[in-house]
């Protein structure tokens, strides 16, 4: 059986946005209060919570929700539906939409997640971030696999498969496209498009930006600066640099190698 304090010890990555340490900060308080709680397995799901704090809230935070919860700062074990409120939290799984400033889910996630902060410790299937608003809200964290789109200024997975746009971009195993100011994935397989394109080991498919970069490229790289080691492809820019290529391997205009 885990407590709370050990569902809830794996610590984001704060050094991202000072919002998350922020909200972080005003949840601890909550996390020690409610620390000796254990998870037994729930006897029922309930239909309906209101929560004013993990320890003042009309269902037990280790039982199940499944319809609608209203939240100051809530928790519960799983939740299932219509999620409302300040600090919306999930010890481990969420299937439905929530809304509010904060919303983390320390389990995996299905659904739509609309807030400021949205954070999942495992994996999301759906969407994160403001609708009509994707480039304002703070940060949309996902620390297992992400299919779906993520959108706000700063967006990580672990495995991205769909759509991130925002002023930054962070996809370590990325399948989809990345749209943002700075881009960055270990490796990708589809499109970046903005003014710094990282892909930092390989890179099918297409880059377009100011500076475009990776080891291993296949396909069309577009900027002002290319750079690759090992080209299987067209480069065109007003530098491009595919630095294993046996003849020419800097040239202007534009660089082929296939």
């Amino acid at each position: 059986m885990n407590t709370v304090s050990e569902l809830f010890n794996k610590e984001p990555d704060m050094k991202k946005t000072t919002v998350i340490l922020s909200t972080l900060i005003l949840l601890q308080a909550g996390f020690s209060l409610a620390q000796e709680q254990v998870f037994l397995e729930p006897a029922e799901s309930h239909p309906f919570q209101v929560s004013l704090y993990p320890t003042m809230q009309f269902v037990p935070c280790d039982e199940d929700i499944t319809g609608l919860r209203l939240n100051i700062v809530g928790l519960n074990r799983n939740v299932t539906g219509l999620d409302v409120g300040f600090v919306n939290q999930t010890a481990q799984t969420f299937r439905g939409l929530v809304v509010g400033p904060a919303n983390l889910v320390w389990g995996d996630s299905t659904g739509v997640e609309v807030g400021f902060v949205n954070y999942v410790e495992g994996n999301m299937t759906g969407f994160q971030g403001i609708p009509w608003l994707t480039f304002w809200n703070a940060a949309n964290i996902v620390r297992g696999e992400s299919a779906g789109v993520q959108g706000g200024l700063y967006n990580q997975t672990e495995g991205m498969k769909g759509l991130q746009g925002g002023l930054a971009n962070v996809g370590y195993d990325t399948a989809g496209c990345q749209v943002g100011l700075y881009n960055y994935a270990n490796d990708i397989g589809g499109v970046q498009v903005g003014l710094v394109n990282i892909a930092y080991d390989s890179a099918h498919g297409v880059q377009v930006g100011l500076y475009n970069a990776t080891r291993d490229f296949r396909g069309l790289q577009i900027g002002v600066i290319n750079q690759t080691q090992t080209l299987d492809g067209l480069q065109i820019g007003l530098i491009n640099v595919a630095s294993e290529k046996e003849t020419l391997p800097v040239m202007v205009i534009a660089n082929w190698q296939f």
